[in-house]
């Protein structure tokens, strides 16, 4: 049998195809629908409850929420209650969408007349609700939000499974 010349390069090529599909983090567990970034050479912001980037699956569904606030009838206004339905009112909205708190990818945070007090608050919510697997975060201190009475207010994308 007569081998041609771009034999031995097509298996090579096959070779170092398969092999990065095998070694790739960013593939590695392909039940994950996102793999969270934080490059070595930067800071390791899961411990502040976010990480610098995070890939998306293409297996996976993208869900945009809208901007979640946390002003009640019933109870306090503060900052930290605000904050706590805020972060309650969405996680109702990625469970309703299919999702879980884990599939959510990127938030955006806005802080009204935002302090070192309001950001330790707030480091330790995200902290306590995404846990070891952090979605990318942007934080935007504001002067004012859509209400007088707001403090905060989230939006997220989140990924779930195509179904």
């Amino acid at each position: 049998m007569r081998r041609t010349p771009q034999e031995p390069i097509r298996a090579f090529l096959i070779v170092l195809l398969t092999a990065g599909v095998w070694v790739s983090p960013a593939f590695a567990d392909t039940e994950s629908l996102k793999t969270v970034v934080n490059p070595a050479h930067l800071a390791d912001t899961k411990q502040f409850g976010f990480s610098q980037a995070t890939i998306v699956s293409s297996k996976a569904r993208v869900v945009y929420v809208s901007g979640q606030i946390g002003v009640s009838e019933d109870g306090p206004n503060d900052f930290e209650s605000q904050v706590d339905r805020s972060f309650d009112n969405l996680i109702a909205v990625v469970e309703a969408a299919g999702g879980r708190i884990e599939d959510v990818v990127k938030i955006t945070l806005l802080i009204k007349n935002h302090d070192e007090k309001k950001l330790q608050y707030l480091v330790n919510k995200r902290r306590s609700v995404f846990g070891a697997s952090p979605p990318a975060s942007t934080l935007i201190p504001v002067p004012t939000l859509a209400l007088e009475s707001l403090e905060f207010e989230i939006d997220a994308i989140v990924v779930t499974p195509n179904q």
